[in-house]
């Protein structure tokens, strides 16, 4: 069982991670802010790939599809465009609140960049946030 949020001792800026939180494929991810350069319109770009074809993850058909953005990826040798979708939320998450993967996991997932799980509050319930290492996903 979680704590609730008056039950948990005060975080201090030290103790927490800047995070972007989008949704692709139905799910709830977390990329690290400082890896996101910037974000836009979609525009007429549709080459971009979404980040769930890059996590290998199947589409989910919802009658309405959410509006997407790009993502700008920066590493200090490229930059790289994904496509998620909206929600998209820059946040600050406390470090203790994340979970490391669980061994059989972790050695399926870390090649396309999954790296841990955390769960978070939302109006309609907790829900699972799954942090993506922007900079290991595949090519």
């Amino acid at each position: 069982m979680r704590p609730i949020e008056s039950e948990r001792a005060p975080t201090s800026a030290l103790e927490t991670i800047a995070l972007v939180r989008c949704e692709s494929a139905g799910l709830c991810l977390a990329l690290e802010a400082a890896k996101i350069g910037a974000m836009r319109d979609t525009g007429a770009d549709t080459t971009a790939p979404s980040l769930a074809e890059l996590l290998e993850l199947p589409e989910v058909s919802v009658p309405e599809r959410p509006r997407q953005r790009l993502l700008e990826i920066v590493h200090p040798d490229w930059r790289r465009l994904v496509r998620v979708d909206e929600p998209i939320v820059h946040f600050e998450l406390a470090a203790r609140a994340i979970q490391p993967l669980p061994p059989l996991l972790a050695a399926r997932l870390r090649p396309n960049g999954v790296r841990a799980l955390a769960w978070i509050e939302e109006p309609t319930g907790d829900r699972l946030l799954i942090f993506i290492d922007a900079w290991h996903l595949p090519p």
